[in-house]
């Protein structure tokens, strides 16, 4: 469960999960625990290895990983693509570190991949590191500004990010949340999960009639919203009577 919240707010499933039998090879080829730093947080478990490129110390066991890994899946591109599809099934299962090495596998192979910077972004924020996952999905948001789901990921840590500073800063987060919860609502209006987190965002701005109705949104989509939650709100403001 995420570390901040009651909803597990990055849940997603942006890419169809990969045979299993097409990472063995790359996989094999390089371990990556044998690169970490001799230091508290091994390297493969910060974004980018700790760096902003490719850093020096890959080499020769990472030019041999991305070698492989781009004879297994045909490209650079592919062998991202593919290893981030693992990563967000680790993910999904909670295996924060083994996702984590993943998504660093991806990002080595494409350091212009979208799907890394999104990957980072969720195990950070269900880490409780807040800025530092905002940081990361605006990465992944400026290089797939058109994806709603990732819209709507970055619109609940935008949220959860405005909710700890002064009221100006509030409303200017908020603000901006709202516009993207907006227009994935226009991209993708049949996304319960979009709702779901719209829903805790005006939980958290005290706006608890607007997240009921995010809330109801999200159920007609058949979007399981988690009974806690609902607890949460009702203990805030009953639940209106919904209009036949």
């Amino acid at each position: 469960m995420i570390a901040s919240s009651v909803i597990r707010g990055l849940v997603m499933k942006p890419m169809k999960r990969a045979a299993a039998s097409l990472f063995t090879v790359a996989i094999l080829a390089w371990c990556p625990e044998g690169l970490a730093a001799e230091r508290a947080v091994p390297r493969d478990q910060i974004p980018m290895y700790g760096h902003g490129e490719t850093p020096k110390f890959f080499r020769p066991g990472g030019e041999r990983f991305i070698r492989e890994a781009t004879r297994a899946f045909g490209s650079r591109e592919a062998g991202s693509e593919a290893f981030a599809r693992r990563a967000w099934d680790l993910y999904e299962r909670d295996d924060l570190a083994a996702a984590m090495r993943r998504f660093n596998e991806a990002w080595l192979l494409n350091p212009h991949a979208a799907q890394a910077y999104w990957g980072f972004g969720a195990i950070l924020h269900d880490q409780g590191k807040v800025h530092e996952a905002l940081v990361m999905l605006s990465r992944a948001w400026a290089l797939d500004p058109a994806n709603p789901r990732l819209m709507a990921d970055l619109a609940r840590v935008m949220s959860q990010e405005g909710s700890t500073g002064p009221a100006d800063e509030r409303e200017r987060y908020f603000a901006k949340a709202r516009d993207l919860f907006e227009q994935a609502s226009v991209l993708d209006p049949n996304n319960g999960h979009s709702y779901s987190l719209w829903a805790l965002a005006l939980y958290d701005q005290g706006q608890y009639a607007r997240s009921w109705e995010k809330v109801h949104k999200a159920q007609d989509l058949h979007e399981v919203i988690p009974p806690t939650f609902l607890r949460m709100l009702r203990d805030k403001m009953s639940e209106p009577t919904r209009s036949e």
